[in-house]
């Protein structure tokens, strides 16, 4: 479609008038009116009647059939302008877990906001299987999940490692913190927090799979909803006992026999968008800046 043709009909189809059109184009009345015959010649018919010493001009009927047409075109070549303009912008689409988000991740996503330029930023949660899943249809740019799997057209690498520990509400009774055997937690009043496969075959060889007095929860988050008795306890990543030790009336203790760290793996396309690449990079600067060093390192 000649574009310039397009322009100079939509103007005399509002004006009616070629003066009043290429005054609104701020050009010469003679470029309009060969742009109209460019435009009619390119479709092989026409559409402007041009009668003699009429003061102001019509449509013919195939110019009001293709003023339609025009309008939706229009509209699509501006939207076309804004995305190309947009994809000049940083952009990142990210999906996580409930609980990276609460405790984790914190301050990567306020470096993320306050980066200049501006990173156009968009946060999903949703569960480890499904993020490849979103990955591979190209719905998010990069992922955050607990579960590591072999994929033909995905990047996978461990991102972050963290210790696995009691979270207790306080109590004058016992310490702050410290070490803590399993065997010497009363199983019944234990909030069982899913915490990936190799964490649930730890708990597996060591409480009975059967015993189901526990309260079990899907996400670290909601044991701020149950955690409210001495009595009770939680295993928990690092991150979500030292959150709630920051923000409420709770200790936090490691175990002597603990389980094996909860690894979080980032998830990338093998062959990301474009438009996205500069805000891959800005993501990997600030990981590891604002992730926290490993106890002891």
């Amino acid at each position: 479609m000649y574009n310039p043709g397009l322009e100079a009909f939509l103007a005399v189809a509002r004006t009616l008038s070629v003066s009043r059109a290429a005054g609104q184009l701020n050009l010469a009345q003679s470029t309009v009116s060969k742009r109209l015959k460019d435009l009619e010649r390119e479709l092989g018919t026409s559409l402007i009647e041009r009668g003699q010493g009429a003061k102001s001009l019509r449509l013919t009927p195939e110019g009001e059939e293709f003023l339609d047409i025009a309008l939706r075109w229009n509209s699509l070549w501006n939207q076309a302008q804004t995305l190309k303009a947009e994809n000049r912008k940083l952009s990142l689409t990210i999906g996580t877990l409930d609980s990276l988000n609460y405790a984790l991740f914190p301050p990567l996503y306020r470096a993320l906001s306050q980066h200049q330029p501006k990173i156009r930023l968009r946060i999903i949660t949703s569960h480890s299987p499904e993020i490849y899943d979103l990955i591979d249809r190209r719905q998010i740019d990069v992922g955050f999940s607990l579960i590591e799997r072999t994929h033909p057209t995905l990047s996978v690498e461990k991102c972050h490692s963290e210790p696995m520990v009691v979270l207790r509400t306080a109590s004058p009774s016992r310490p702050e913190t410290g070490t803590v055997d399993l065997c010497d937690l009363d199983s019944r009043h234990e909030l069982y927090v899913s915490s990936g496969i190799s964490y649930q075959i730890w708990h597996d060889q060591r409480r009975d799979p059967l015993f189901t007095d526990s309260i079990r929860l899907d996400s670290a988050q909601l044991v701020f909803s149950f955690l409210c008795d001495e009595k009770q306890w939680a295993i928990v990543p690092l991150s979500v006992a030292k959150m709630a030790k920051s923000r409420g009336n709770f200790s936090l203790f490691y175990l002597s026999d603990p389980p094996p760290e909860r690894i979080c793996y980032k998830i990338t396309h093998k062959y990301p968008k474009a438009s996205t690449v500069a805000s891959l990079q800005l993501l990997d600067h600030y990981l590891g800046l604002c992730l926290p060093p490993k106890p002891g390192a």
